[in-house]
């Protein structure tokens, strides 16, 4: 059975569920912030620019391990999260 598609307020659900997963474990947390360039106090404020949601996404789906468990943890299919992702990331390459 094939997934329903989601709409673009859903992906951004996704993102959203998916960075308060990433913001309240400290080892998820310090890594994202490492490979991100972001800090603690600059968190808020990026939240609010475009492209947001679709950063959190392209770093979950770039970990596979991260994005498994963030699967399991929502209670949502891997494949939910990806096509979050290229909702929020629309590219050729999709």
């Amino acid at each position: 059975m094939a997934l329903r598609k989601i709409n673009a307020e859903e992906a951004e659900s996704v993102a959203v569920n998916a960075f308060a997963r990433i913001v309240a474990d400290e080892e998820r947390l310090t890594r994202f912030l490492a490979i991100s360039g972001l800090q603690p106090d600059s968190i808020r404020a990026a939240a609010n620019a475009p492209g947001f949601f679709a950063a959190i996404l392209d770093y979950v789906a770039s970990d596979e391990a991260l994005l498994l468990a963030l699967a399991e943890e929502l209670a949502v299919k891997p494949e939910r999260i990806v096509e979050a992702h290229q909702i929020l990331s629309p590219s050729e390459f999709y």
